[in-house]
């Protein structure tokens, strides 16, 4: 066990006994396990990316981490996204595929080798969808197996809206239009 602080030692024991349901201050000197901890990797079907990435030989994007990948348009974003997908289907988790712009097709994951009839498909425009729809999908996953691997990709959150957003642009249709039938009201 290692020396830490006194007084670090006295505020982790406060804060946890605070939260009593949950231990909330760790110490990283590998002693304890800690959220911190990365328990396993999903490949990206590059060997080398994986590498770059993780460091290390058989790594990859880590488990139980938000990870964006962002480029410029066209730079292949959504086939690493959809190979990482596949990735998780091997290793028999869930694959949810959110799409914001209806621009994926199925010839498309068949290639890359997604097993369709296992993938969730989502079409959603707002942000605030996007996120109630992914916690829905956490909590109903880990009620039934805690430890089953979930890939969410959300391609693209750059192309989702606001439902504020939303809200204004039908706002200004409706007000757009009403010029237009008044016109047509008086002929």
């Amino acid at each position: 066990m290692s020396v830490n602080d006194v007084l670090a030692n006295v505020l982790a024991d406060s804060l946890n006994k605070k939260f009593k349901d949950t231990k909330v201050a760790y110490f990283l000197d590998g002693t304890d396990n800690t959220p911190t901890d990365i328990k396993d990797f999903i490949s990206t079907g590059s060997s080398m990316l994986d590498l770059a990435i993780s460091n290390k030989p058989n790594g990859g994007i880590a488990v139980g981490r938000i990870t964006e990948i962002n480029g410029l348009e066209s730079s292949g974003k959504s086939l690493l996204g959809a190979h990482i997908l596949a990735e998780t289907q091997k290793k028999d988790g869930v694959a949810v595929y959110i799409d914001t712009e209806t621009s994926v097709s199925q010839e498309f994951m068949d290639v890359i080798g997604i097993d369709m009839s296992k993938m969730l498909y989502l079409h959603l425009e707002t942000v605030e969808d996007i996120f109630e729809a992914i916690e829905e999908i956490v909590t109903k996953v880990r009620e039934s197996d805690k430890d089953r691997l979930v890939t969410i990709l959300v391609d693209s959150l750059a192309g989702a809206t606001t439902k504020v957003e939303l809200e204004a642009l039908t706002l200004i249709k409706m007000v757009g239009q009403q010029p237009k039938q008044s016109l047509y009201q008086r002929q």
